[in-house]
């Protein structure tokens, strides 16, 4: 005799409770055969489909490789143009009648075209720049209203106080080039101003959390900080504008 329908029985073994489900012959032989045929569906799929990930996925990598090289291209390209730019500067020193002295700030600022050339102020480093540490500047010591100048010619982007840094400036050098003046007695100069390499911008003081009355300056490059000493022959020397 032929069973004509399938009965399954579930008991719960959390209770009671059982549950019955009936399949006619037909729908269950049915069922299993579809199963069956999602199942060697799906497994051709994934084999058949297989090398086409592969290949997506080894495109995206080379997008990707190929968007970090123009990413670097396009750093280079940057920097060849300041290079043609501080070239053509340098030529057209070069130029110069030898018998005319041109000024020191000026031929600083034509070679640079706003790079930081221009020592910030005159004093002693306490404290040297130190990535590991966070400290991303150097402090120089000296007195309460030593003059502080712009590293390099450029435009006010803050000018303010806060409890940490007291009063505080931060220019733009429209070249990726930025610098930082923390620690200020007063600042001279307000957001939006122009300045040029040299100008006094601030005196040097002891606000905010300062131990001691000290310049703070920081130079930082395309989001980057970078140690001012790399910039200057001797920061314990007398900078360039102090000592004329």
């Amino acid at each position: 005799m032929k069973l004509s329908k399938y009965k399954f029985l579930f008991i719960s073994p959390f209770s009671d409770k059982s549950w019955q489900i009936e399949f006619s012959r037909f729908t269950f032989i049915a069922s299993i055969v579809s199963i069956t045929f999602l199942l060697i569906g799906s497994f051709i799929l994934i084999y058949f489909s297989s090398p086409i990930i592969k290949e997506f996925l080894r495109v995206s990598t080379i997008n990707k490789e190929i968007k970090e090289q123009q990413e670097i291209i396009n750093n280079i390209d940057k920097s060849i143009e300041e290079i043609a730019i501080m070239k053509s500067y340098i030529d057209t020193i070069i130029g110069t009648e030898v018998t005319s002295e041109l000024d020191e700030n000026k031929i600083r600022f034509m070679v640079a075209n706003n790079l930081p050339t221009v020592k910030p102020t005159d004093g002693l480093i306490s404290k040297l720049y130190d990535i590991e540490t966070k400290h991303v500047g150097i402090d120089l010591v000296n007195e309460v209203g030593t003059p502080i100048f712009a590293t390099a010619s450029g435009s006010v982007i803050i000018s303010d106080f806060s409890e940490d840094f007291g009063n505080f400036i931060i220019l733009d050098h429209q070249n990726g080039y930025i610098s930082h003046y923390y620690h200020n007695d007063e600042n001279f100069v307000k957001k939006g101003d122009l300045v040029n390499a040299g100008d006094i911008i601030a005196k040097l003081g002891n606000s905010g959390m300062s131990t001691g009355p000290h310049l703070h300056f920081e130079i930082w490059k395309d989001g980057q900080p970078l140690d001012p000493n790399n910039f200057f022959d001797d920061f314990n020397l007398k900078s360039d504008k102090l000592s004329k």
